[in-house]
């Protein structure tokens, strides 16, 4: 892809090193305890777009799911295959169009947009949720993890909301199960995150929690 996430994925490379220390200083459970119940069990299905150092692939393999990483940047990606076990299936690839992905025809329980969304241009959020809805299985979740903050580093990034979400939800078929809000597991006082689990099969909700 060019334009905005191109240069994103050029910063992701050139601090490679340093943002896996990051991502890995932090465990799973205190990132994506928001949506714990959801968890994938074994035998699960998993894709995790924008996987990163590996750190959450890394957990769902461990817990016997069959993982498929995604990540564009070269360096963070190897740091990611060397991290994680090879059970985990690494492919460079990235959101709006996931080609590689698709070419794949596989279906999945749990797709895991984590820190990605904000990354996003406004304009190709409609195509990327389009294509995540269709690698969904019948009974498949896909969590999307909002950021409320902006960034003081360099990297670009485009406001998010859940009245955006709700509507693209909307258009495309899937619907809202639960969200969640919670504070930054970096201790960042001026950045929070709302988590959104999609799915195709309840009925759309209001419900709205505190992690």
């Amino acid at each position: 892809m060019v334009g905005t996430m191109c240069f994103t994925s050029s910063f992701y490379e050139k601090n490679a090193i340093e943002l896996a220390n990051q991502y890995d200083s932090i465990e799973f459970e205190s990132v994506h305890y928001a949506w714990k119940k959801d968890w994938p069990k074994k035998g699960k299905n998993v894709l995790d777009v924008g996987a990163g150092s590996g750190r959450d692939a890394k957990w769902f393999a461990k817990h016997g799911c069959n993982v498929l990483a995604v990540e564009p940047a070269e360096t963070m990606r190897k740091l990611g295959e060397e991290n994680t076990p090879e059970e985990v299936t690494w492919l460079e690839d990235e959101l709006p169009t996931l080609y590689k992905v698709r070419k794949l025809s596989c279906r999945y329980d749990l797709i895991l947009v984590s820190a990605v969304w904000m990354h996003l241009p406004v304009m190709r959020r409609y195509k990327a949720l389009s294509v995540l809805a269709k690698l969904l299985t019948k009974k498949g979740k896909i969590v999307i993890t909002l950021r409320q903050g902006s960034f003081d580093d360099g990297r670009k990034s485009f406001g998010v909301s859940l009245i955006e979400i709700e509507r693209l939800t909307k258009q495309i078929g899937l619907n809202i199960a639960y969200i969640a809000d919670s504070g930054d597991a970096q201790g960042r006082t001026d950045v929070t995150w709302q988590t959104v689990v999609l799915d195709q099969n309840s009925k759309p909700t209001n419900k709205h929690h505190q992690a």
